[in-house]
């Protein structure tokens, strides 16, 4: 049980890096970076309202929605349906 205390967190990190390596490699201009990081923000919110989507908010949370955008929101999905928690 304990093992999966650091599971969630060490995933999150990885992406993060990940996310942060591809922005620095991609040719986005500033300001469609802005929008899609406060499209990701706003649609981590509006998912805590549905009932059959469970995403805690946390530091972790929002650094990937907020670099990830919609990208990042999918992932995060894809680990709540998994079972990992961040």
């Amino acid at each position: 049980m304990a093992r999966n205390v650091y599971v969630g967190p060490a995933v999150s990190a990885l992406l993060i890096i990940i996310l942060i390596l591809v922005l620095l490699n991609s040719s986005q201009s500033l300001s469609s970076l802005i929008v899609n990081s406060l499209i990701g923000l706003v649609v981590l919110v509006l998912l805590n309202f549905l009932p059959f989507i469970k995403i805690n908010i946390s530091i972790w949370t929002v650094l990937i929605a907020g670099l990830g955008g919609i990208p990042g929101i999918i992932i995060l999905i894809l680990l709540s349906l998994l079972g990992v928690e961040l």
